[in-house]
């Protein structure tokens, strides 16, 4: 009886455990389903500003890029 009882309990937790994975792989699927929908939307953002102050835009790239080259070594 005993094998009968711990065979019907770990077949109800393999159950479970697997509705789990499954709801957390929504989760995830949906997590990245946003960040995708954001990310496209932070491009377009920064493309309107772009053509909206380029020369600004130059300068704050310019300054981006000294700041790395300063910041990081240079390599031999």
């Amino acid at each position: 009886m005993k094998p009968l009882l711990a065979l019907a309990i770990l077949t109800l937790t393999s159950l479970l455990l697997e509705e789990k994975a499954r709801q957390a792989a929504g989760d995830a699927r949906d997590a990245i389903d946003n960040a995708v929908v954001q990310a496209r939307e932070a491009k377009l953002s920064l493309a309107h500003s772009v053509e909206r102050q380029p020369v600004i835009s130059l300068l704050v790239a310019g300054g981006i890029a000294y700041a790395l080259a300063v910041l990081l070594p240079a390599r031999d």
